[in-house]
């Protein structure tokens, strides 16, 4: 029989702080993103973080805009109901009918016309009362 003896894996040692390690054994050190590579990632990080937030202020600014647009649309709407009721409500056949129904008016079966008299008038002279008209009132 034979036996294949593979070799004996090698140590990793980490380094502390102080970058010492055990003196005979091999070191490997594991790869460092440094700092410039870890203020890049928490940038990027930031970002997308500010990104998130600018975008639901967006989203929030748009629904109370649509909001608003709703509420101006549902007040055109009610104003045109409402002008159509003020329409009707001053309609002079409306007006006819309530006054003959409900008020008993009736229409008078011919309409006397005043002429208008004009003081100075020479072909039409204004007739001075008859009587004391001052008479009988009291203060």
């Amino acid at each position: 029989m034979t036996a294949v003896l593979r070799p004996a894996p090698e140590r990793r040692v980490l380094r502390d702080r102080r970058g010492s390690a055990d003196a005979g054994t091999r070191t490997t050190t594991l790869p460092a993103f440094g700092a410039m590579g870890a203020l890049a990632v928490f940038g990027f990080f930031m970002a997308l973080l500010a990104m998130a937030a600018f975008h639901t202020v967006l989203v929030s600014g748009q629904f109370e805009f649509d909001n608003l647009q709703g509420r101006l649309q549902d007040g055109r709407e009610q104003e045109q109901v409402l002008r159509e009721e003020v329409a009707r409500l001053e309609s002079p056949q409306r007006i006819l009918l309530a006054a003959q129904g409900r008020l008993g008016m009736v229409v008078p079966p011919h309409r006397p016309y005043l002429w208008s008299v004009i003081p100075g008038d020479p072909l039409q002279p204004v007739p001075a009362p008859a009587g004391n008209p001052f008479v009988g009132t009291t203060r």
